[in-house]
């Protein structure tokens, strides 16, 4: 059995809230978001590791609990914040007393690898393969793998190959963990803010260990602001006039149904409307679910006014009224 590691002390602010505590597009919170991708069976113990400021002052601890169901969740409070990642992971460890096998992951993205990983791992994604940009790439880790899928190195922030880090580490031994953190932390190494990546690095350079690399085949990042912005443009909520998307004659062309199947793909979902009648809505649903599009709902009897705005805030709602 393992434990998995999730540090949240990063302190990323996000509409006045822990980054953590915002809702993904499918409105669950990003921790849990973070979890589900990678979480199987074979964890008994996930440790959620937070300061103590963000349970004082946004709740975090009780959210998480109330919100966040059907794992087995600890939390590991820290009194301030550590020097970096890894110190973070040392304290979790040191202060849950971690014996077993531990997997740590980042809590700002998404991932499922092609298996569930066991022993020494990095998760990583081939950039040759993987068919969506990646942003901000000189703030990723790099991995160097052989032909045998075992890494060489880890080099952090520094493109060094066409592989990159995913955030999540496997560790075989937790005790494997400490002892190289400890051995780096010490004056002697000129490494001020210690990565994950320098614990790994240390443990395949200087006492032996193989870490295996695990390509993953789902990512999603919403680790800084273009990030998010760009997630939420991929869950965009299409309001689809079925009127000119299907013609007076009703027919899904060819060319309509890739576009729609692109955004879907992507995460979008879709609202329809048609100033038809009853019966014109329930041929276009049929015609719609054959493609394999799913509608949350199609509105019928729209009237045919060519404008169509949303209103979305109190705000916007006053201002129309203003402008009348």
């Amino acid at each position: 059995m393992s434990t998995l590691i999730v540090p949240c002390v990063g302190r990323k602010i996000m509409n006045g809230i822990p980054q953590y505590l915002n809702r993904h597009p499918n409105g669950k919170l990003l921790i849990e978001r973070s979890i589900e991708g990678v979480f199987s069976d074979k964890y008994r113990r996930v440790l959620i590791v937070l300061l103590k400021e963000d349970t004082e002052h946004f709740d975090a601890e009780s959210i998480i609990v109330q919100e966040v169901k059907g794992y087995p969740l600890e939390f590991v409070l820290l009194d301030q914040m550590t020097s970096g990642p890894a110190e973070t992971v040392y304290q979790a460890i040191q202060k849950a007393n971690v014996t077993e096998q531990v997997v740590v992951k980042d809590a700002d993205n998404y991932l499922k690898t092609e298996e569930v990983p066991q022993g020494n791992f990095v998760a990583g994604l081939d950039l040759n393969t993987w068919e969506r940009d990646v942003h901000n790439l000189r703030n990723k880790s790099f991995l160097i793998v052989n032909e045998q899928g075992n890494l060489l190195d880890i080099i952090e922030k520094r493109v060094r190959s066409d592989v990159i880090c995913l955030g999540l580490y496997g560790f075989k031994r937790a005790a494997d963990f400490v002892k190289a953190y400890e051995h780096l932390n010490d004056a002697s190494y000129p490494i001020s803010k210690l990565y994950v990546s320098h614990v790994i690095s240390y443990l395949i350079g200087y006492s032996g260990r193989v870490f295996r690399y695990v390509n993953s085949i789902a990512y999603e990042n919403w680790g800084d602001e273009r990030l998010w912005k760009d997630m939420q443009r991929d869950y965009t909520l299409y309001f689809i006039d079925l009127d000119n998307i299907l013609g007076s004659d009703g027919i899904l062309t060819e060319s309509n149904k890739e576009k729609l199947e692109v955004l879907q793909n992507r995460g979008a979902s879709f609202i329809g409307y048609t100033v038809e009648n009853e019966e014109f809505k329930i041929s276009a649903l049929n015609i719609l679910q054959e493609a394999g599009l799913s509608f949350i709902k199609i509105i019928y009897g729209c009237p045919y006014s060519e404008r169509k705005e949303l209103i979305a805030s109190d705000e916007e709602l006053e201002r129309k009224v203003i402008e009348l």
